[in-house]
């Protein structure tokens, strides 16, 4: 079944949420970011300011993220419950690559790392002074899911953030700090922040910035996330909260065990009624060729082939190619150590981004972890002018 969702709402739509579930915070913030005191933490949300009003009723939207960045926000591992074991990379390895990634993307844009207060020493002795620290307490560093959705406006000046309610990928692993680090950073931003009627992450989320998401139905229409919700329901409230007109709902036939699914390990705008489709799942390239966006128009598909060797066994290992960010000017991809689809792979990339520079990395322990680049990166967009 087919579902591409459109949203024409009016405001009294939105007003039958109840207002715990839409709440507008604009808190005020002077001092260190240091979240290690549960005083401070319910005085700030003792100061919540409440509105019942969703962002798109502003004219906030989720921009593109290949719009102009402030910076990039990354989150420094720690778990050594997640990471370890027969079946991921150790720790140290993943910090190795999280530093490297980071290095990577601060040639570009400014990157600022959350680290859990006290380990600042040893983040910087890996990560360099090219990449900024800021002390939060947080659980993983999967940040594009835990994180805040930045959101800009044609109306009105700065930056805002949707919070998604982040409950780990469907309640797959603690998270007693991930569930509240979206709007505590959105706090220490000062920037406004929208509080969802529903579950989601980032990583499932891909816009073109011109009106249209794309979703795989399972991350999102999950009774792990939002039970008892129809796609008809989700499609209002995700138009609603992230300033979209249209989604298109991707069916899934085996979606992964961690994130049921996310879309950036699917497929990835290359700009507005043209994606890049991932050929590990060819049925999803195919249903995308026939959709049509909020525009009215029919999607271009252009199809990326994986890896066919990799330089490990794990067995959750993500080989994706799509799974890059977008800082200033360039494009930070995977590789795999697989020379001819690597080398494929970065030309029909460089070839749909001809006007951004391609840097492949090597970040294998990271992808023992069933994520890669844009799953540890979240991107804060500059204002529009």
């Amino acid at each position: 079944m087919r579902w591409e969702g459109t949203c024409s709402l009016s405001r009294r739509a939105f007003l039958k949420y109840p207002l715990a579930a839409s709440a507008l915070a604009m808190v005020p913030w002077k001092g260190s970011f240091e979240w290690n005191s549960s005083p401070e933490r319910s005085a700030m949300r003792q100061e919540v300011q409440v509105s019942a009003i969703a962002p798109a009723q502003e004219g906030w939207f989720m921009p593109s993220e290949q719009a102009p960045h402030k910076r990039c926000w990354m989150a420094w591992p720690t778990s050594t419950e997640f990471w370890g074991g027969k079946s991921m990379a150790v720790l140290d390895e993943v910090r190795e690559d999280i530093a490297r990634l980071a290095k990577t993307i601060a040639r570009f844009e400014p990157v600022t790392m959350l680290v859990l207060p006290g380990q600042e020493e040893s983040a910087t002795k890996i990560c360099g002074t090219s990449v900024s620290l800021q002390p939060i307490a947080f659980d993983d560093t999967w940040f594009r899911d835990s994180g805040p959705v930045f959101l800009t406006n044609r109306k009105k000046q700065g930056v805002a953030g949707s919070v998604l309610n982040f409950n780990a990928w469907g309640k797959k692993q603690p998270y007693p700090n991930d569930r509240t680090i979206a709007q505590e950073l959105l706090t220490f931003l000062k920037m406004s922040q929208f509080r969802a009627p529903f579950v989601a992450e980032g990583g499932a989320l891909e816009t073109d910035g011109d009106g249209t998401l794309l979703v795989v139905t399972p991350s999102i229409a999950n009774p792990n996330r939002n039970p008892g919700k129809s796609v008809g329901q989700l499609t209002e409230e995700l138009c609603g909260w992230l300033g979209v007109q249209k989604v298109i709902w991707i069916p899934c036939e085996h979606p992964d065990k961690w994130t049921d699914g996310h879309v950036d390990g699917k497929a990835r705008f290359v700009r507005p009624g043209e994606v890049l489709a991932d050929l590990r799942h060819p049925e999803i390239g195919k249903f995308l060729s026939q959709a049509i966006d909020a525009k009215g128009r029919k999607l271009k598909v252009t199809e990326v082939e994986p890896p066919s060797k990799v330089r490990t066994a794990m067995p959750d290992f993500c080989k994706c190619y799509l799974n890059f960010y977008f800082p200033n000017g360039a494009v930070v991809m995977p590789h795999f150590g697989d020379t001819k689809e690597d080398q494929q792979a970065q030309e029909i990339v460089a070839k749909a981004y001809p006007s951004r520079q391609v840097v492949p990395v090597d970040l294998d322990a990271l992808a023992s972890g069933g994520g890669l680049i844009h799953c540890v990166t979240q991107q804060e967009p500059l204002p529009l002018a």
